[in-house]
């Protein structure tokens, strides 16, 4: 299975829209996950029309999309568990608390920083995708790709 990620869209306030870059190399994908900062509907309806979205709420959603939207979750994929945070609530140093609030995940994706992360901590890989547009303190812009089969494989893909 193959999983698109992207967090920290910020649209229309740091873009108009999603990179091409990032909705080409989605095309193909089973699952597209957006880890919240997302701001404008028309993002995960646009992220739709390639694949089906899983998403959670950020900080700066306005309180329509934070309705609509879980401020985390939890998936099983392929035998993988998964869980899905924004981070703007976490207390504590970020790495050190992910681990703290989902436990049993073996993959916890998250956002917010803005600054990517594919590290594994005690056995759980750590994944930010960075975000395609608004690159705040980073070299590049980016999103990531995560591969589940027989063992997890992800990808940060910066431009």
């Amino acid at each position: 299975m193959k999983i698109g990620i992207i967090s920290d869209t910020h649209i229309p306030t740091k873009a108009r829209r999603i990179p091409e870059i990032v909705l080409d190399r989605f095309r193909g994908v089973d699952l597209i996950i957006h880890a919240g900062d997302i701001i404008q509907r028309k993002v995960l309806d646009t992220l739709a029309q390639i694949a089906p979205v899983q998403a959670v709420s950020g900080n700066v959603d306005p309180l329509p999309l934070r309705e609509t939207l879980p401020e985390k979750l939890e998936l099983e994929l392929e035998g993988y568990k998964i869980a899905v945070s924004h981070g703007h609530k976490v207390r504590g140093h970020l790495m050190n608390t992910l681990c703290l609030m989902f436990p049993e995940a073996d993959i916890i994706i998250f956002g917010h920083t803005h600054k990517p992360c594919n590290e594994i901590i005690n056995g759980q890989l750590h994944f930010n995708p960075g975000s395609p547009t608004d690159k705040r303190w980073q070299k590049n812009h980016s999103f990531g790709i995560i591969e589940l089969g027989e063992k997890i494989q992800a990808e940060i893909i910066e431009f």
